[in-house]
């Protein structure tokens, strides 16, 4: 007879738990995906339209973010930067030992012609217009070596720079692996919070039926309810939490904040080797439901409603909408954190760099007035002489000096545009957390008082029964069931405690995260410095 094979349990007959044997699993994880879009650099960070076409019609996998970033991602993009200034920096070294051609006149425009009286004769010495063309070669000769120790000083520096573009590749797809991880986390710990509502609802539900029957006290409601409560606090703030992990998500990848995202966990989690499946299957003979007697009369006002389905544990999308109200609130942030204006002065600064760089290539004009006198001038020159000169000079060939400038400047330039783009997530990142907070405070306050108030009833029935020496339970002294009862009023007034001045700090968060504070009699400025102050308004 063909017997079936039952799977091993870890489980061992002394109740042991056989743990996973040999060393745990050290090797590369997962390959870094490659880079998804040439979209680096970006102004702002992607945008609904620029997310929706590099993962059109599909949910966000942790290759697909990991791509993403590397494209999109601040401080990736701000190391790409530097190394792009480091090779400016080197040309311009470089440039040094290049030969410099350029073409120079000078037209001078004296008050009068100079004469030599030389034997009774006049001799013209300087004409009263004097035009003056010149074309140089310069050519350098580095006997000492100390252009060549520039040089390579520059090329090590971008060396440098190309390596901590690898470091910065190296600690944006882990922060990108750890907050998607993070954000599945919070979805998981929402669900076990949904259900462990759903089971406490069961309860009172139960707790309701028996109450009606007669089977049960009114301090088991009592008490079934401050669960109730305990348990739908648990559900805002893991609510709360699963919208602030993606919100970090999207920031560390480069999303605009407010941009709807929904990830999947397809091929993220990964199970350890040699991890064994523990299933406890119940006796034969247990049934899964009590039988309860059919409530009669009038039910309790408190029955409550039917509970809400489990929410999906394999993808996370954003739970919390956020509304007109928080909209106005993110508008207002971004006209008056100094963080974000004062990356508007440094990018016009960085602009204006651009115009600077440029002044190897470009002609130089001069304009000179001089007047001369000299008491004790010889024969062959003036006692007064005055003299207007305008110079031109027109460089030719300056070694690849400007346009080694000119690229040294445009990093700069993408390095404070991406510097704002960090500023304006990291401000958009903080107003959604502090209006979160607001939000989340206000329902824990609302739930916390009906906890208060339902655990003073508890204890007040419990001292009832404490004076009249008995007790809920006949195996429970009625000493134990007051302290208890004591415990549970105090964590109450503890939680209402918290909620309540949680909500007020919240409050506070959100003023500085809109920067209300950063104004008035001071050194800065009294109020929000207008666009063409800080010159964004072009």
């Amino acid at each position: 007879m063909a017997q079936t094979s039952q799977p091993s349990s870890p489980v061992g007959a002394n109740g042991a738990i056989q743990l996973p044997e040999g060393p745990p699993p050290t090797g590369l994880q997962r390959a870094v995906p490659p880079q998804k879009g040439a979209i680096t650099p970006l102004q702002v960070s992607l945008t609904a339209q620029q997310l929706d076409s590099l993962v059109r019609d599909k949910i966000l996998t942790i290759d697909d973010a990991v791509g993403i970033a590397l494209a999109a991602n601040r401080e990736y993009a701000s190391a790409v930067s530097g190394l792009k200034r480091a090779r400016g920096i080197t040309n311009q070294a470089k440039s040094s030992l290049v030969p410099q051609v350029g073409l120079s006149g000078e037209i001078s425009q004296y008050d009068q012609n100079t004469t030599i009286n030389f034997v009774g004769q006049s001799i013209l010495q300087v004409n009263q217009f004097n035009p003056v063309y010149s074309a140089q070669v310069t050519l350098p000769l580095d006997l000492l070596g100390s252009i060549h120790s520039a040089i390579s000083q520059a090329q090590f520096n971008e060396v440098a720079a190309r390596i901590d573009v690898n470091r910065a590749r190296n600690v944006l797809v882990f922060a990108v692996r750890s907050a998607f991880f993070q954000a599945l986390r919070s979805q998981g710990a929402y669900a076990v919070a949904v259900e462990n509502l759903n089971n406490n609802q069961a309860r009172l539900a139960d707790a309701t039926k028996g109450v009606n029957a007669g089977l049960a006290s009114r301090f088991d409601l009592i008490t079934v309810q401050r669960d109730v409560a305990d348990a739908q606090q648990s559900v805002v703030n893991a609510r709360a939490q699963v919208t602030l992990a993606l919100a970090q998500l999207k920031s560390v990848i480069g999303i605009d904040i407010s941009v709807p995202l929904k990830v999947s966990d397809a091929g993220a989690v990964e199970t350890p080797p040699g991890i064994q499946a523990v299933t406890i299957e119940p006796p034969s003979h247990e049934t899964n439901a009590q039988s309860v007697p059919t409530p009669t009369g009038t039910p309790t006002p408190n029955a409550p409603q039917t509970a809400p389905s489990l929410p999906d544990t394999h993808s996370v999308e954003d739970l919390t909408v956020l509304g007109p109200e928080y909209q106005s609130v993110v508008s207002e942030a971004l006209k008056t954190r100094p963080e974000i204006l004062e990356s508007d002065a440094q990018i016009s600064a960085a602009k204006r760099g651009v115009q600077y760089a440029k002044r190897s290539q470009l002609p130089s004009f001069g304009l000179q007035l001089q007047y001369v006198y000299q008491p004790d001038a010889s024969v062959f020159v003036r006692a007064h002489e005055a003299v207007a000169t305008l110079s031109v000079n027109v460089p030719i060939f300056d070694g690849g000096l400007g346009a080694a400038r000119i690229q040294e400047a445009k990093a700069i330039v993408s390095g404070a545009q991406t510097s704002r783009r960090s500023a304006v997530d990291q401000v958009t990142l903080e107003v959604q957390q502090a209006y979160i907070a607001i939000a989340q405070a206000r329902d824990r306050v609302q739930v916390s008082e009906a906890e208060v108030a339902q655990a003073r009833e508890a204890y007040r029935l419990s001292r009832v029964r404490y004076t009249a020496g008995v007790s809920q339970t006949p195996t429970v002294s009625p000493q134990l069931e007051l302290s208890n009862a004591e415990v549970a009023l105090t964590v109450a007034e503890t939680n209402r405690l918290n909620a309540l001045y949680d909500y007020n700090v919240a409050r506070c968060q959100l003023d500085r995260a809109v920067g209300r504070y950063s104004y008035g009699m001071g050194q800065g400025f009294s109020n929000p410095p207008s666009s063409r102050v800080t010159g964004s308004a072009g």
